[in-house]
C-alpha cells in the first residue's frame, strides 16, 4: 500500500455524510454491473434505501467498531465492514475502493486490517458473498486465503441469484 493511505477502524458516528456518499457510489456501480451481468434492467436495489439500511445496521452493530475506512490526504477513498453472525463467525461486507484509487493497495490494506482486527476480536471464521462481476475483489480475497464455499444461511444475496454469487470463507486460526 502506498504510504500516503491509512486505514482506521471506527464506528459510524461522525462519518455518516462521507460514508453515505461512498456507499451510494458503491451501489450505483454494483447496480449497473449487475444489470449488465444478468442482462436485467430491473437488477439492483434503490441506492438511497440500501445506504440508509447499511448506516442503520452499522449504527446498531453488535461489534463496537464495525467500520474500516481508508483515507488518502484526508479523502475517504475506501471502506469495508465487519458484521457479527454468531459468537465465532463474522461477515465481511461492502468492500469498496473508489475507481481512481484501485490497484494501489487500498483494498488489500482494508481486508488485511479487517482480518487482523477480527482475529483480535476473537472471531474464528470470516464469511462473505461476492458478486460474479467483482473479479478484482474475488482475486484479492483468494490471494488472502479465502476459499469458495456453499452459500451460508445469513447471506443477504437473493435466492434467485445465489447460483451466480460467490460465497467464501476464511479461517482466522494462525
Amino acid at each position: 500500500m502506498n504510504a500516503d493511505a491509512t486505514v482506521v477502524r471506527t464506528d459510524v458516528a461522525g462519518h455518516e455524510p462521507e460514508l453515505r456518499e461512498l456507499l451510494h457510489e458503491y451501489f450505483l456501480e454494483a447496480n449497473e454491473q449487475g444489470r449488465q451481468w444478468f442482462d436485467d434492467e430491473e437488477f439492483g436495489a434503490d441506492p438511497e434505501e440500501i445506504v440508509a439500511a447499511d448506516l442503520d445496521r452499522l449504527a446498531s452493530a453488535t461489534i463496537a467498531e464495525p467500520l474500516f475506512l481508508a483515507r488518502r490526504g484526508g479523502e475517504l477513498v475506501g471502506s469495508i465492514q465487519l458484521k457479527q453472525l454468531d459468537e465465532t463467525t463474522a461477515e465481511v461486507k461492502r468492500l469498496y475502493v473508489r475507481p481512481s484509487h484501485r490497484e494501489t493497495g487500498v483494498g488489500q490494506a482494508l481486508v488485511e486490517t479487517l482480518i487482523s482486527e477480527a482475529r483480535a476480536d476473537g472471531f474464528e471464521t470470516l464469511r462473505l458473498g461476492v458478486a460474479p462481476y467483482h473479479e478484482g475483489a474475488r482475486s484479492l480475497y483468494r490471494n488472502l486465503d479465502f476459499e469458495f464455499t456453499a452459500a451460508y444461511e445469513e447471506t443477504q444475496a437473493p435466492a434467485a441469484i445465489r447460483d451466480d454469487w460467490g460465497f467464501m470463507k476464511r479461517s482466522l486460526a494462525e
